[in-house]
């Protein structure tokens, strides 16, 4: 799959066979001022440590955020969360997610990372092929086996990342 408009939630959440296992972390700003990039980081790394204990055997490597900084991209995973949490850190206006969600299923799983404020225009950013910086963004979303979508393409503020198998 790749990029998706048409997808949702619920429709996910059917897919992945969601077992009613559901992880969400809020990261949790002290100021305005206050970016908790520390927080960040261990949302992250606790979405990636829970996914390779649970699905272990689905997985061909590893998932290791590190894989992103080394342009490995069959960690899709890792680069999801990179490149997702980097569009939230540069453009969003809290300038950091405020909430990871994470949805386990018998089938798979559903990842997602929320913004608040303003949502962005996703359907615009991609059929324009808009880009700002040198990250890969939506260029790896078009491309990946996994599906990406929103929870509203012109004014997203939750973009997901759902993985299956057989």
């Amino acid at each position: 799959m790749v990029i998706s408009f048409s997808v949702d939630l619920k429709e996910a959440l059917e897919k992945i066979k969601f077992a009613g296992e559901k992880i969400t972390t809020t990261i949790e700003r002290i100021s305005s001022y206050d970016i908790p990039l520390k927080n960040y980081g261990k949302a992250k790394w606790a979405i990636v440590d829970l996914l390779n204990e649970k699905y272990y055997c689905h997985f061909s490597q590893p998932i290791d955020l590190y894989n992103w900084l080394n342009y490995n991209e069959n960690d899709e995973v890792s680069y999801f969360l990179n490149e997702a949490g980097s569009n939230t850190l540069n453009y969003a206006e809290g300038k950091i997610p405020s909430t990871f969600h994470l949805w386990l299923g018998r089938k798979g799983f559903v990842i997602a990372i929320e913004q608040e404020g303003k949502g962005f225009d996703a359907a615009r950013v991609d059929a324009l092929r808009l880009r700002e910086n040198e990250g890969a963004g939506f260029e790896f979303f078009r491309k990946c086996q996994s599906t990406i979508f929103f929870d509203d393409k012109e004014k997203a503020k939750i973009i997901y990342f759902m993985q299956t198998w057989p």
